[in-house]
């Protein structure tokens, strides 16, 4: 009964909360449910824009797979050196030694595939929020004639560019990251000191990594509209962050935690229709491990197609 009584205390504590938030933050609610209703009449006039995450995920699998390739040839490249002896039953074992020029291809390999990784992400916010800003400022609508075709060229024509600044911002950044961990990791117990420093840096160059992108999805929005350069374009998204700091902070918080919501819907329904589905099947033994797989597959997708309404009420 104790543990009862605490858990209704600690349940009711928190609908209090919930509801007080809700009273509080009622006018950035229903601004955030028009937003929904004006990317919903988007997302319906321009049905095609919900496979562009197909044309992203595909860009990907081909970066994936180059990367992929490279660094099996890096990886098997260098002088074969014999190490062990061949007396005492120990066999001798050929290893590839690294010279300078293959350590540093392997840096650089993994620098191309987070930097092509971040342009194809940019192209597809560049290309939903193009169709979904052309769709928008129309005043007449049956005018409109293949506005994400418009998007996708306007992309190719004008502001390859621009994308491809933006995500090398972001995969420097992140490049900083990655030697750092190294770093930290060869640091091992070593001074507490210098790793305090090293986990200080990472905080850093991780908040910085994601207001970089915070920052680039909105400038791709304003290089949507406007056709502007890069710079320019972040420059003015940031203007409109600062700001308009608190709008934004409730509009996002309030827009990402329901679109968290639908995606934990899709996964809870996803695992159970396949729990109804397999749960008298005798020949599987592990029931959870398909449920498990199941699961991360649904979310996966989930946030997929979700990112396109997302990007769309972010416009």
């Amino acid at each position: 009964m104790t543990y009862l009584m605490t858990a209704a205390i600690i349940v009711s504590i928190i609908s209090v909360i919930l509801v007080l938030v809700l009273l509080f933050m009622r006018k950035r609610i229903a601004l955030v449910i028009r937003l929904f209703n004006e990317a919903g009449k988007a997302v319906h006039a321009m049905p095609l824009i919900i496979l562009q995450p197909l044309v992203t995920f595909l860009a990907l699998g081909i970066a994936l797979g180059s990367w992929l390739v490279i660094a099996i040839l890096i990886e098997s490249s260098g002088s074969p050196t014999m190490e062990g002896t061949s007396n005492g039953g120990i066999t001798a074992e050929c290893q590839f030694k690294k010279d300078s020029f293959t350590l540093f291809s392997r840096w650089w390999n993994l620098f191309m595939i987070t930097w092509m990784t971040q342009f194809v992400l940019g192209c597809q916010h560049l290309i939903v929020a193009g169709a979904v800003s052309i769709w928008f400022f129309t005043r007449d609508k049956r005018k409109i004639e293949f506005p994400i075709a418009l998007s996708y060229a306007r992309l190719l024509r004008y502001h390859l560019g621009s994308i491809a600044f933006g995500s090398l911002i972001v995969a420097i950044v992140k490049m900083i990251r990655y030697i750092l961990n190294t770093v930290q990791k060869r640091l091992g117990g070593t001074n507490v000191i210098c790793k305090g420093l090293a986990y200080c840096c990472q905080c850093f160059i991780w908040c910085l990594e994601k207001f970089l992108i915070f920052l680039n999805r909105n400038a791709y929005i304003e290089i949507a509209i406007h056709g502007y350069g890069f710079c320019k374009s972040a420059k003015k998204a940031f203007n409109v962050i600062v700001n308009n700091a608190l709008r934004l902070a409730a509009i996002n918080s309030i827009g990402d935690f329901v679109l968290f919501l639908a995606k934990i819907s899709i996964v809870v329904l996803t695992v159970f229709i396949g729990h109804e589905l397999i749960k008298n099947k005798n020949d599987i033994h592990h029931i959870w491990v398909p449920l498990t797989l199941g699961g991360i597959f649904a979310y996966f997708v989930a946030h997929c197609f979700i990112s396109v309404y997302e990007v769309t009420t972010k416009c």
